[in-house]
């Protein structure tokens, strides 16, 4: 490339200079910095859903283990340590999908 060309390109504003990423976020507003914490959220819980699903998950098989012989016993100790929980985890993993899918355009 000869000095002409690089001038030309200055001239043009055609540089293939790296544009750094916090001067990126310094061109948000308000409402675009509300989007990006609400997304950061939502990504957060949307990826501890998984690891706190084998949680529950490991519980549940340990109550059916420790209660194999009594079925009453089995269905108690589901309820009382999985029922609810597993209830509220996908509560939320629902509302938060639908919440955070209605902001996007079809």
């Amino acid at each position: 490339m000869t000095c002409e060309e690089k001038k030309q390109e200055e001239e043009d504003g055609s540089s293939d200079d790296a544009f750094p990423f916090h001067k990126l976020l310094s061109y948000g507003d308000a409402l675009d910095w509300v989007l990006m914490a609400l997304g950061t959220f939502g990504s957060l819980l949307h990826g501890l859903a998984q690891p706190i699903g084998y949680i529950l998950l490991g519980k549940a098989l340990n109550a059916f283990g420790n209660n194999i012989n009594d079925l009453d016993a089995m269905v108690h100790a589901l309820y009382q340590n999985q029922g609810v929980p597993i209830m509220k985890l996908h509560l939320v993993i629902l509302i938060e999908t639908k919440n955070l899918s209605s902001k996007f355009p079809k």
